[in-house]
């Protein structure tokens, strides 16, 4: 077996290189030229998705102001500079709900349709077509409402979908279609208590649920008020107008009692309690039954009177 020498494989390398040297330097080139690109357009996208969310701030901030129309400039500012940016989805969904708030059910319509051709999430283009359903509802249009929730295939709105379903079938006379779309959106978790209150309405009547009301009974006699009782003579009347009670016994009123000599008489002074004395004067009076007969010749003293005999007529 013959053996290279050095100066036959510098020879054969540099065959290699021209054949092959300008493709190998085309891809480094194209490599370098593909890892900077990409990285430029992060940092665009990166740029332009700062821009997209200041421009929603200050959307939103308009909405939360109630300044309806500089919303809607730079809600419509926002679609036209970023409309494949997710903000622009969310921008569209809640300028949809301010046209119809406003009553413009043509430009709910309109910017709901923008969601569900420009989203790139599914259930962003289900929610907008559950809010058209609505919106369609409301407008008079129950077939087309029909149409946008038959496209509904998000699981997590199937609940607010069958619930709208019932409302659909409810406004065309069909409560057993009603029935079973409010059903199934109970059992796919809408458990509210307006969802129930509707399933509630629309249940067939049962021998349990009728019930018989009770007969009015007649009206109960008024008892009639008690009859004053005439004055009485000789009876005490309460102070507060109202007859007194029959059953008591009636005050009794003593009788006049002419007063006697002996209780009309002044007590007998002696010269011991004389005021001028100088000892005090006793308070209680002295009986006249204990007075005694002082002799006529005593000093300072007066002669009790002798009471007298009342006669017989008196």
């Amino acid at each position: 077996m013959e053996q290279y020498t050095d100066d036959e494989r510098v020879e054969d390398l540099k065959k290699w290189w021209k054949e092959n040297g300008a493709s190998i330097m085309a891809g480094i080139a194209l490599g370098l030229i593909a890892i900077f690109g990409w990285q430029y357009w992060l940092s665009y996208r990166d740029a332009k998705a700062e821009q997209a969310s200041q421009a929603y701030d200050a959307f939103g901030a308009a909405v939360e102001k109630a300044d309806t129309d500089q919303a809607r400039q730079r809600g419509q500012a926002l679609l036209t500079d970023f409309p494949k940016s997710p903000y622009a989805t969310l921008a569209a969904l809640r300028l949809a709900k301010l046209a119809a708030d406003g009553g413009d059910i043509a430009a709910a319509r309109q910017r709901l349709e923008w969601v569900i051709d420009h989203a790139r999430l599914d259930e962003l283009k289900d929610i907008a077509r559950l809010r058209l359903a609505r919106v369609l509802f409301a407008a008079g249009q129950p077939a087309e409402a029909e149409q946008q929730l038959a496209q509904v295939t998000t699981a997590s709105l199937t609940a607010e979908r069958e619930e709208l379903r019932g409302d659909l079938a409810l406004a065309g006379n069909d409560a057993a279609k009603a029935r079973t779309a409010y059903a199934a959106a109970l059992a796919a978790g809408g458990g509210t208590s307006l969802l129930q209150l509707k399933l509630d309405n629309l249940a067939p009547p049962s021998a349990q649920a009728v019930v018989v009301a009770p007969a009015t009974p007649p009206a109960a006699a008024q008892p009639k008020p008690a009859e004053s009782a005439p004055d009485t003579p000789g009876t005490d009347q309460p102070a507060s107008g109202k007859p007194a009670d029959e059953s008591a016994p009636p005050a009794l009123v003593p009788a006049f009692r002419p007063e006697t000599p002996a209780e009309s008489a002044t007590p007998v002074t002696t010269g011991t309690d004389r005021p001028d004395s100088g000892k005090p004067v006793s308070a209680e009076p002295t009986p006249a039954a204990a007075s005694t007969t002082v002799p006529d010749d005593a000093p300072g003293t007066v002669p009790a009177p002798a009471p007298a005999t009342p006669t017989a007529g008196q």
